[in-house]
């Protein structure tokens, strides 16, 4: 085996293994990290790697057993327990490299006893990727060792930017007669007297003795190409390899994003790689989202998310009639929560049923899902602070590790499998804990560090390309003829202060060398000065002035190049390409390349219609039709339509309520629970009572209510509904109305075999027998409703007429929820000041009925108006088009527009 060894060489580099012609079986290209697996299998020292948060879950606890509240970490231990160990641990594996012992290298300072206490307080700590590291080294001080590798060329001119480590195990090998050679890279010389804007900038970057009088003739040999937003930027490094990208190009593409490869395929051309992760697909969201639900106050919207989530263990039927209670009701535990429960259940069972599966089996799977329903949607909440006990945190992950499990059985998908390894990655952490309870900062930590950035987005991997693509400048080892450096941003994430001075120094003193922020910063830049000095004909920086619409800056190395220009008199100026320029005119030179563009064929928006052909004879009134219907005709006859006889509905996309909907809902409740329990007809304080009402129903019907951020509107509300239930019971004091009946349904025949039917919020008795009807409303604008029944309301208007007999004229009001106004007709059964002048309302049902007539009559014809096009000021009903889902379809949203 002859392997080609750098520090940069982990990840993709360039020239890969194929690039030779001589390329062959047993040549390796790696950096030091891939050599340490290579001689591990060859030395039989390969075992599975420890998990990272079962190795931090091990030091949290040690660290808890040591931790008497005297020691340097204790402050942060106790806020922060978590990314305490980690930090701990994490220096701890940099001295273990480095080559410090405890039992030796006694002393250094309060963080390095720490760390030293630790460490030898539990010998049975996992092994990680530093162990490994010396435990090989143990194996190859022996000498002679069995290996396979003869040579290994190094391509790292400087070694002294290698770790400590690194240097070690190169001598180890050298000492097991492993030949190592230093290569002598080819790169692209700079000529005495340049030419070209790249050998002029080499010059003064490199060889400043010999600079002489250079001019940049802007030749394109180095460029930057500045824009504001990195999509333009995108546009001409494709518009640039359409034209010249060959087997002698390279990218650097350390940003490897989504944008990028989208822009790429959308004019047809092979992308790279996407190395982006994602911890938002939704197997992997299954495990956060659960154990979110554990925790009170109880988050709505996360178990929303849980229910609607593509693939989750719970069962769709169950998750959809959830859903669909929540999208009413937010909240956990009232009866249509627990109805929706047993309905599912039922249907289910029926289902197994009828596949003709035995009783035994489906007693087997029912057992399963009364279990799932206990993990998932019956459980208790626990106190963030207090926690959430280790035993069911077990549960929930064995659970979903036996379903990932069984998925990717079924579907073999590798998002299941790291479901499955998430899982018992936390299961394994959690024990290694050893504690009872887990608050919630806690589990956060662990889980993202379970987590990590998620997985690889499947659809976006490596496509054949002519070019070459490489992570970082300092993969390139060998000269190529163009060097394309996208997203030449500022993106180091290194901390150079970890150690002090005074630790150092004592390390230093005893053997221990720790990589120096000096090295660090010189292995860093030296990185960055292959993509320029192995660029032999052409080098082309993309700086985007934002990515993902977030400002950035440029790239430290800019610096220096601006530095090396004003050392010949010149600055950027001279070598920027501005890419918009490409957006100028159908033909565009840029330098000495030609881009030709072509135009798209603007294609008209189609105008707004407002007569629609339907099939004659075919549209009608349904046998039973509301007010909410008549309404929706007489404003629009296109949308009832649409809506009625198509059946054309939006996707059923299920949501949490707007506010106004949760808390109308709640108000109507609290109001029927009133009622029921006769409180406004005994000596009850309404008040404390509607508080109480409020406090018991709130979990059940709007839990968002008790989330920390609405703890100001859970008291307003609750406020504002005591006092309009006061106002409520006033109402009923000085009219002496007795309310009857509450959600009750009625329906009366409107013509031929068509019904008309309601649902009536509330049915009162005058104490004269009279029919009085109530209609409670939820509104932040309650003045809207006193002028709707000014206008004559078409809701109260037909439910005057559905429970009055002939032309008898009944008291209707619209009673405010949030209020506690109360917006009656003119009636002598109703105290004057509750009365708004208003339309007849027997009026306005023949306005009613004289209009629907006109509708169907169009429709029969077979025209739907889209009365929002052009507005009849004439017309009796308004269109209501601001909220409706069809504006896209008449057109009406482009009119808006």
């Amino acid at each position: 085996m002859e392997i080609t060894l750098g520090h940069w060489l982990d990840s993709k580099s360039y020239p890969d293994e194929l690039s030779d012609s001589s390329a062959s079986i047993g040549k390796i290209i790696t950096g030091f990290d891939g050599l340490i697996n290579i001689l591990e299998i060859q030395l039989g020292q390969s075992i599975p790697p420890i998990a990272e948060s079962v190795c931090i879950a091990e030091w949290q606890t040690t660290i808890a057993k040591l931790d008497n509240g005297q020691k340097p970490y204790s402050k942060s231990f106790q806020i922060d327990s978590w990314n305490t160990a980690r930090e701990l641990k994490t220096k701890r594996d940099e001295l273990i490299l480095a080559g410090w012992y405890p039992t030796i290298h006694q002393g250094g300072g309060k963080w390095i006893e720490a760390i030293a206490e630790i460490e030898l307080s539990d010998h049975n700590h996992s092994k990680g990727f530093s162990d490994r590291v010396r435990t090989l080294f143990d194996l190859l001080k022996q000498n002679y060792l069995p290996l396979t590798i003869k040579k290994i060329n190094i391509v790292d001119e400087d070694h002294s930017i290698w770790n400590n480590w690194e240097k070690e195990l190169v001598r180890l090998l050298q000492q097991n007669e492993v030949q190592i050679k230093q290569m002598t890279l080819q790169v692209p010389t700079v000529p005495s007297k340049p030419s070209t804007d790249l050998e002029k900038i080499k010059m003064a970057l490199y060889d400043e003795d010999s600079i002489g009088d250079l001019t940049l003739t802007g030749d394109g040999s180095f460029s930057i190409v500045r824009s504001e937003q990195e999509w333009e930027a995108a546009d001409y490094l494709i518009s640039w390899l359409e034209l010249k990208g060959d087997d002698q190009t390279l990218i650097i593409n350390n940003a490897n994003n989504l944008l990028l490869a989208e822009l790429f395929h959308r004019r047809g051309l092979p992308s790279s790689e996407v190395n982006e992760y994602s911890k938002w697909r939704s197997a992997l969201q299954v495990l956060p989202l659960t154990l979110e639900t554990y925790w009170e106050p109880v988050r709505i919207d996360r178990i929303m998310e849980l229910l609607t989530l593509p693939t989750s263990p719970l069962p769709k039927k169950l998750c959809y009639k959830l859903a669909s209670v929540l999208s009413d009701e937010p909240g956990i535990g009232g009866d249509r929560w627990h109805t929706a429960i047993d309905e599912a259940v039922t249907e289910i069972e029926a289902k197994w049923f009828e596949q003709g599966l035995e009783t035994k089996k489906i007693n087997k799977k029912k057992q399963e899902l009364l279990e799932i329903i206990d993990i998932w949607v019956n459980h208790d909440y626990f106190d963030t602070t207090d926690g959430l006990p280790c035993s069911i945190i077990d549960n929930i992950c064995r659970k979903i590790s036996k379903w990932a499990l069984n998925k990717n059985l079924m579907e073999p998908n590798p998002i299941f499998a790291q479901a499955y390894s998430s899982a018992n990655e936390l299961i394994a952490g959690i024990r290694a804990l050893n504690v009872e309870k887990i608050n919630q900062l806690q589990l956060a930590n662990i889980l993202d560090s379970v987590l990590g950035d998620g997985s690889k987005l499947p659809d976006y991997v490596q496509e054949s390309a002519q070019w070459n693509t490489v992570q970082q400048p300092g993969a390139i080892w060998g000269q190529v003829s163009n060097v394309l450096w996208w997203e030449f941003t500022q993106n180091t994430t290194f901390q150079l202060k970890k150690w002090s001075d005074a630790e150092r120094m004592f390390l230093e003193q005893h053997g221990v060398h720790l990589t120096s922020p000096e090295q660090i910063r010189k292995r860093e830049n030296l990185s960055w000065h292959h993509a320029i000095r192995f660029a032999k004909d052409r080098i082309i920086l993309f700086i985007p002035s934002k990515v993902r619409a977030g400002d950035v800056k440029a790239h430290p190395l800019l610096d220096e190049i601006r530095f090396a220009l004003s050392k010949i008199n010149e600055d950027e100026k001279q070598i920027t390409i501005n890419p918009t320029l490409l957006y100028s005119q159908e033909t565009v030179s840029i330098i000495d390349d030609r881009f030709d563009r072509l135009a798209l064929t603007n294609k008209e928006i189609p105008g707004p219609i407002q007569h629609w052909h339907v099939p004659q004879q075919k549209v009608h009134l349904r046998e039973i039709e509301s007010a909410t219907s008549f309404e929706t005709m007489l404003s629009c006859p296109l949308k009832w339509t649409l809506q009625y006889s198509a059946k054309i509905r939006p996707s059923n996309t299920l949501s949490l309520p707007n506010e106004s909907i949760m808390l109308g809902n709640l108000g109507h409740a609290i109001l029927e629970r009133l009622i029921t329990e006769q409180v406004f007809t005994s000596n009850h304080n309404i008040q404390q009572h509607t508080g109480d009402l409020f406090d018991e129903i709130v979990p059940k019907m709007a839990a968002t209510l008790l989330l920390p951020e609405h703890h100001s509107l859970f008291r307003r509300v609750r406020n504002d509904l005591q006092k309009s239930m006061q106002q409520f019971a006033k109402f009923l004091e000085d009219s002496k109305i007795t309310i009857i009946e509450t959600e009750s349904t009625h329906n009366k025949s409107w013509e031929n075999e068509i019904k008309f039917e309601g649902r009536l919020d509330l049915i009162g008795k005058t104490p004269t027998k009279k029919t009085v009807i109530l209609d409670a409303k939820w509104s932040r604008r309650p003045s809207n409703y006193k002028q709707k029944l000014i206008d004559g309301s078409i809701q109260l208007a037909l439910y005057q007429w559905l429970m009055a007999t002939d032309d008898e004229v009944i008291p209707v009001a619209y009673f405010m929820l949030s209020t506690g106004d109360f917006y009656a007709v003119v009636d002598d059964e109703i105290p004057e000041q509750y009365q708004v002048a208003s339309n007849s309302l027997n009026d306005t049902v023949q306005l009613i009925r004289l209009e629907l007539n006109k509708i169907q009559d169009t429709l029969t014809t077979g025209v739907a108006v889209a009365t929002g096009i052009e507005i009849d000021n004439s017309a009796p009903f308004k269109p209501l088009c601001k909220f409706c889902d069809y504006q896209d379809l008449c057109g009406m949203r482009r009119v808006q527009v």
